[in-house]
């Protein structure tokens, strides 16, 4: 997968968190939606920064911060699934499978980048 491909699905990932927050207007909902908004951006900024950098100490902060904003944005998905599971709204349910599938996209990139420093290190 490449970086455009990635940065598509996290793109069409934010509009879904804009259309949810559209469709159903609960303070908490639009909340929630804007931490993922913000995160998921922060998370392909940071993994592109990682991956430009050249000091070994950026690398590893930029990282860092992917990590630190894939928490959140796995924790928000959670709180979103653990409130609507008795609902069992599809709009809800096919949002986080996105969610969820791109938090594992990227934590799977992280883990190749990740392993590939460390063989250049070596």
């Amino acid at each position: 997968m490449t970086l455009t491909q990635i940065l598509q699905l996290n793109e069409n990932f934010q509009k879904h968190a804009v259309q949810l927050s559209e469709l159903m207007p609960v303070s908490s909902l639009t909340q929630a939606t804007s931490i993922l908004i913000r995160s998921s951006r922060r998370i392909h900024t940071d993994f592109v920064n990682s991956l430009r950098s050249q000091e070994e100490s950026s690398f590893y902060q930029f990282m860092s911060s992917v990590e630190n904003e894939m928490d959140e944005v796995v924790f928000v998905l959670d709180q979103l699934e653990m409130a609507h599971k008795k609902q069992q709204i599809s709009l809800i349910e096919d949002f986080l499978k996105e969610g969820y599938g791109l938090m594992s996209i990227y934590s799977k990139c992280c883990d190749q980048v990740i392993s590939s420093k460390i063989s250049e290190i070596e």
